[in-house]
């Protein structure tokens, strides 16, 4: 048996992207791939990250390939995100403005007792440089620009995403947020995750999955505000780790060592194997600050997930060792298909999900389709379906 392990990285509205390249896995024949087979490459465990966890939640939940592009056709800002309550009119009219020229869109107030931004108490003074009492006179008193209110009741509502419907399904889902006050990555799990050799729980590996925590792992910092959840407070899970893999590996501990793990890992940044740099395409320089701002952040997720790549690689390469050896191998094979853009997408992609959903779906299709076919061809190529 092969468990199958799908990783999904953050990106705000790019999570489209997702859609299409779980709309190719699920396929029932992926021509060109293994002609001997038919069937859906359907994932034993779901690893989320940000938007990652709003779509791995959705497919734990039992979202088919149809319904998830449906439901991302359909998506538009105002069902993720509103502005702060705390925002003052002015303030409202001046960041709609913005919105709509960067972004094409306009947001509603969130009210408070919706919203999941800091009470009054808590908040910071947007405009440090004035007066405390000026500054909120006429900025209002917020100290994020966006609310997350609108995704927690998206889910909770729209999606019929709960703990126990997520708990009680087949597959394992994984998401990652961060600790704003320790800086620690926390995983937290649908499934309770046994060490097998202690026979207890896994310190680093939270049970269950709440909605909550799902909005936790997409609170981009500033962007949008921390998520409290009991007495901890947390942040997007990139801001520490954006493809956790050796999670996974943990949790199937409990599973023989013989059995090997198929990931597909899905990035929201052009993927170039190291060491073949010269040879990929260049894309373009960056043309303003949010591009430049943009490229430094998700070339730095990318090194972190270069360094989670690399370990995975090196198991493979120690079980091969193993086996070649004629060795019961002491780690567990895994494979990868890393599925990526060919270039990257406007920051404003982030924050935006009204225009522009239908070619990110079809080029998460292409990506996939492409990857695999790259990966799994000629005849000495060892298939991905096992």
């Amino acid at each position: 048996m092969t468990i199958r392990t799908l990783v999904l990285s953050g990106g705000g509205g790019r999570g489209a992207f997702h859609a299409g390249v779980y709309q190719y896995l699920m396929e029932a024949n992926k021509q060109g791939v293994d002609a001997d087979h038919e069937g859906a490459w359907e994932p034993d465990i779901v690893v989320g990250t940000s938007i990652g966890a709003v779509n791995g939640a959705a497919i734990v939940n039992g979202m088919s390939a149809e319904e998830l592009v449906s439901t991302w056709r359909g998506l538009r800002s105002t069902d993720v995100q509103g502005l702060p309550p705390g925002m003052s009119r002015v303030t409202k009219r001046v960041m709609n403005g913005v919105m709509r020229k960067a972004a094409g869109m306009k947001l509603n107030q969130t009210t408070q007792n919706n919203a999941f931004s800091p009470v009054d108490d808590d908040t910071w003074n947007p405009a440090p440089f004035l007066p405390n009492w000026l500054s909120r006179m006429f900025l209002g008193k917020w100290g994020n620009l966006l609310d997350t209110g609108p995704l927690y009741h998206t889910l909770s509502t729209k999606l019929g995403i709960n703990a126990d419907a997520l708990s009680a399904s087949d597959k394992t889902l994984l998401i990652s947020t961060t600790n704003v006050t320790t800086g620690e990555g926390v995983i937290f799990s649908n499934k309770p995750a046994i060490d097998p050799s202690t026979n207890q729980a896994f310190k680093h590996i939270r049970y269950p999955i709440t909605v909550r925590r799902i909005v936790a792992s997409c609170s981009i910092p500033m962007v949008y505000p921390w998520t409290k959840d009991g007495d901890d407070f947390y942040w997007d899970g990139a801001v520490v780790e954006n493809t956790p893999l050796g999670p996974a590996f943990d949790v199937v501990r409990d599973k023989p060592i013989e059995e090997p793990m198929e990931i597909v890992i899905v990035m929201m940044t052009p993927w170039v194997e190291k060491g073949q740099g010269a040879q990929a395409s260049r894309g373009e320089l960056p043309r303003d600050f949010s591009e430049a701002i943009l490229q430094t952040l998700d070339w730095a997720l990318l090194a972190s997930f270069r360094a989670e790549l690399k370990k995975t690689q090196l198991y493979r390469k120690l079980a091969e060792m193993d086996m070649e050896a004629g060795k019961p191998p002491r780690y567990r094979y895994a494979q990868d298909v890393i599925v990526a853009p060919e270039k990257f997408m406007p920051v404003t992609r982030i924050i935006s999900y009204d225009e522009g959903l239908g070619d990110l779906i079809d080029q998460g299709y292409e990506a996939a389709k492409k990857a695999f076919q790259t990966k799994f061809t000629g005849d000495n190529t060892p298939s991905i379906y096992g």
